[in-house]
């Protein structure tokens, strides 16, 4: 018998082997190994491009190389194949809209193509061999648009500010103090795209004293006058607290949100993409946040530092931004689109100094800062605006406050920055780092409008965390961004939370049926961390509604009504979001853990009386665009986290 079950399972090996082999995908078969560089000069209208072979396993006659760019792809035959290199046609892809621009490099074998890398092509125009370094140049180049330079674009190294010849050349006598150069791209224009970054500017290689040659091309667009930007504050990625899974929901959103919008969209952080206290710990820093942030399709999106985007692995200012020019870009700059200037600026300044451990036992410092735009940035904001005609509107953003929610200074040098902000008409400043949203407008004075506007994070990504559907910022506002139209010269803007609709503006909540006591919300509690609920700690049945309108400002109207007879509302300072409390505080404390992101107080409340328990109230919310948003509530309301999940 143990022979015959030996002979049984042999034959049965013998028959799987066959099978197993059969299953194999064809792919598996074809071996090609080539380096793909991270970028590539193409003469203009060359007729092929070479490639290194790798581990002598070249490509064979027939095959392709498939450079795909959005959604275009480019397909190039293989010629010239030795052991080392090869080299694929691209004279058939020019007349086909190729040029400078960043492409998938891939290998086709019949219907078998295997993906290969990355590669930034730059196309070498005539007459480019004529640019030559001026006497005392460090820096210089040429700024084109397929193959014509382009005159008076503004190019700088964020120190010297220059401008390009009638030929599109510029010649810049620096220092190289930050280690780039970028162009301020002009209105009508777009720079190239690597991934999801405009590449607007390039790292310097070489000594201060040796003349450096940087080009950049730059494409020609239509269509920018009317244009959107989306504003995107606080995104936090550290990979806890299930953040990379929320963060592909506002991913999702935001997709949804670009597809919708017909005509040009861009997008610009408002900075802490990332959280320094993570980098090594958790091992997720620029480079993660990167390949999580591709998922956004169809924009470029441009980025403004936060303070957790500076390393606490370095002393001081300066070094600490290392890794956020090296991988994501400048710490300050400008560009155009439409009418529109923008500016993005560098407002924290890091002052660390005293060395500490991270949470591996790593040496670093103990991460200290402020809110301060240093007076070289703003020597060089001076000469930046330079340029820029005092009629023309700009948006500046920048990650700390300018102001606070009560309307007053909150920045070091802030009546400098604002002074130099005020020749012209209207400023837009857009800023985060608070997790909060609130409004200064200072137009009629100082020309300037200052949004704090929110964060994609909510609370870190905790509420999200601790009562999934409840994404929740510390002053009630919901985790989102803001959508701002530009038309012309004029501006709107709408705050638009992940996962709702954009007429999602505001919360109510019925007070009557709101009692936040220890024994209701934190029945573990061991007492080490005190559950403040501030007025909704006791019982109260005044038939009072409050309305949490997160994006409010003064040019907004609140009004309600009950049975058709309009009833007093009165705004209510300094109150805290009571679904904060219990969707993110009273969770942490139930466990006994520490609830580090306190629900703040937040100016943005609103409250009427009703005459009844049972009444219906019709809220109507009208901002300062006339859009109008509304909600019937039925009463009585419940207070439960169920009641206000989506």
């Amino acid at each position: 018998m143990k022979k015959v079950y030996f002979v049984l399972t042999f034959l049965a090996v013998l028959l799987l082997v066959p099978t197993c082999k059969k299953n194999n995908p064809e792919q598996e078969k074809i071996d090609v190994q080539f380096e793909v560089p991270a970028q590539m000069t193409i003469d203009d209208g060359a007729s092929e491009i070479s490639f290194r072979v790798q581990f002598a396993k070249p490509p064979v006659s027939g095959d392709q190389i498939v450079l795909g760019s959005g959604t275009a792809e480019y397909a190039c035959p293989v010629t010239s194949v030795s052991d080392t290199r090869f080299s694929a046609s691209i004279s058939g892809v020019w007349s086909k809209g190729f040029g400078p621009g960043t492409y998938t490099v891939s290998h086709q074998r019949g219907a078998t193509k295997t993906r290969k890398g990355t590669m930034d092509v730059i196309v070498k125009y005539a007459g480019d061999e004529e640019v030559e370094p001026a006497s005392g140049s460090t820096v210089y180049g040429r700024v084109s648009c397929e193959g014509t330079g382009l005159a008076g674009v503004v190019v700088s190294d964020g120190v010297e500010v220059v401008k390009t010849d009638s030929k599109g050349v510029y010649q810049m006598k620096s220092k190289k103090l930050n280690g780039y150069v970028f162009v301020s791209t002009p209105s009508g224009y777009e720079p190239l795209v690597s991934g999801i970054l405009p590449k607007f500017h390039a790292q310097l290689k070489a000594n201060a004293s040796t003349p450096e040659r940087v080009d950049f091309q730059l494409k020609k667009v239509e269509g920018q006058d009317n244009h959107r930007m989306l504003l995107l504050g606080d995104i936090h990625l550290a990979k806890r607290t299930d953040d990379q899974k929320q963060f592909a929901d506002f991913v999702k959103d935001v997709n949804g949100t670009i597809a919708g919008t017909s005509g040009k969209v861009y997008a610009l952080t408002l900075g802490d993409m990332t959280w320094d206290l993570y980098w090594i710990v958790n091992n997720y820093s620029f480079k993660e946040y990167l390949a999580d942030a591709t998922g956004i399709k169809g924009v470029m999106l441009y980025h403004t530092i936060g303070n957790h985007d500076h390393s606490m692995y370095y002393m001081g200012d300066f070094d600490t931004v290392k890794e956020y020019k090296e991988l994501i870009g400048p710490t300050y700059y400008s560009f155009n689109i439409g009418k529109v200037h923008y500016v993005v600026l560098d407002d924290v300044e890091c002052t660390n100094s005293t060395p500490a451990k991270d949470d591996k036992g790593n040496a670093c410092y103990e991460r200290t800062y402020s809110g301060h735009v240093v007076t070289d940035e703003l020597a060089w904001l001076r000469k930046d605006l330079a340029s820029v005609p005092n009629g023309t509107p700009l948006v500046v953003t920048m990650h700390i406050p300018l102001y606070n929610n009560g309307g007053k200074y909150s920045l070091k040098e802030a009546s400098t920055l604002a002074s130099i902000l005020k020749p012209y008409p209207e400023v837009h400043l857009y800023t985060a780092h608070t997790h909060t949203v609130y409004n200064t407008d200072q137009l009629g004075t100082d020309h300037l409008y200052e949004h704090n506007a929110g964060s994609i994070c909510g609370t870190w990504w905790w509420s999200g965390k601790e009562t999934p559907g409840v994404h929740i910022g510390q002053d009630g506002s919901p985790g989102g961004y803001t959508i701002l139209d530009i038309t012309g010269t004029s501006f709107k803007w709408q705050y638009k939370a992940t996962g709702a609709g954009v007429d999602y503006q505001f919360r109510t909540y019925d007070r009557n049926e709101i009692h936040l006591t220890k024994e209701k919300c934190v029945p573990n509690s061991n007492g080490t961390y005190v559950f403040d609920a501030s007025r909704w700690a006791t019982a109260n049945s005044a038939n009072e509604v409050y309305i949490n309108v997160w994006n409010w400002d003064p040019s907004w109207t609140v009004e309600v009504s009950e049975g058709g007879t309009p009833l007093a509302v009165s705004r209510v300072l300094n109150e805290k979001d009571p679904l904060h409390l219990v969707a993110y505080t009273a969770k942490r404390i139930n466990k006994n853990s520490k609830p580090t992101f306190n629900t703040n107080t937040n100016n943005h409340m609103f409250k009427v009386t009703a005459s009844s328990a049972t009444s219906t109230l019709d809220i109507k919310v009208t901002d300062r665009f006339g859009n109008v948003y509304k909600e019937t509530m039925n009463r009585p309301k419940a207070f439960t986290t169920d009641q206000y999940k989506f």
